[in-house]
């Protein structure tokens, strides 16, 4: 473990200097605003079609109504903006390793008194700093767009009030909080897979094809999984807490956390970051560098 922060401070240096990932918390920022953005045009483009019908039907105008709950695009544009995050996270972490052999300068990081487990765990150290960075980017994109032009506040339908506003504020936290741990491990998974590849290309398409493909695939497969931390990662086939959080917003009956499904999203991807991180480091033990 000699070296470990020595390599920490190396690649927090790249990170901050990378114009990829400059581009990438654009790109997850963006991606959150426009998602909210589009439930905004969706709105007013239903209003539209409203009055269109009207004028065809010769019936009065319907009023156009005043901004909607913030909590439901909201919500759905940061999912949207975790789900980019999700990959680009594994695309990074996929690269780091195996591009790094590939350039020469894993072997320099050697020569200069960084132990070969270093070499990984000082990566590692990165993954909780890009998870919150991530989180974090995806939220403010949409929290942002949605106060602009929608309306926080309690969840009400049909004049009954559903859900008081601190209570979504409560889901919503305990949504975000059970994203982290499946994003971390998410990232030492592609450390893992770096540590195996033999360029950075072939890395990340290794990477991005066996996380897709149980993404899905994972209904297939149905109770195992469960104990797959990618499970409860977003994705494009989601199941994770963000996307039951997204049907509570929106007040759907059968939307929620099931008790067994929070346990596990907190419990799971813990033990297997771990082990994927052991396997990391024994086999660039083994391999040359």
């Amino acid at each position: 473990m000699i070296g470990t922060l020595r390599v920490f401070r190396a690649e927090a240096y790249r990170l901050v200097r990378s114009r990829s990932v400059r581009a990438g918390a654009v790109a997850v920022t963006a991606v959150a605003a426009v998602r909210v953005l589009a439930a905004h045009v969706s709105e007013r483009a239903a209003h539209s079609e409203a009055i269109q019908n009207a004028l065809i039907e010769g019936r009065s105008l319907p009023e156009l109504a005043g901004p909607s709950n913030a909590y439901a695009p909201l919500v759905e544009g940061w999912l949207a903006g975790l789900t980019v995050g999700t990959l680009l996270l594994l695309i990074h972490s996929a690269r780091t390793l195996a591009g790094d052999r590939e350039r020469g300068v894993l072997r320099l990081a050697r020569t200069r008194s960084a132990s070969r487990s270093a070499l990984v765990l000082g990566r590692f150290l990165l993954a909780p700093l890009l998870v919150l960075g991530v989180v974090s980017l995806a939220g403010i994109g949409a929290w942002v767009t949605a106060h602009a032009f929608f309306e926080f506040g309690p969840l009400i339908d049909d004049g009954v009030e559903l859900l008081t506003e601190e209570e979504l504020l409560g889901e919503l936290r305990t949504a975000v909080l059970a994203t982290l741990a499946p994003l971390v491990a998410t990232y030492v998974f592609g450390l893992f897979v770096s540590s195996l590849g033999r360029s950075a290309t072939g890395a990340v398409g290794i990477c991005l094809a066996v996380f897709l493909g149980f993404d899905l695939f994972k209904d297939v497969i149905g109770g195992v999984q469960k104990w797959v931390f990618a499970t409860y990662t977003p994705s494009l086939v989601d199941k994770s807490c963000m996307g039951e959080m997204a049907g509570i917003a929106r007040g759907y009956s059968d939307s929620g956390y099931m008790d067994e499904m929070l346990r596990m999203n907190h419990i799971v991807p813990w033990p297997e970051a771990a082990i994927l991180l052991l396997a990391t480091c024994w086999v660039v033990s083994r391999r040359s560098l």
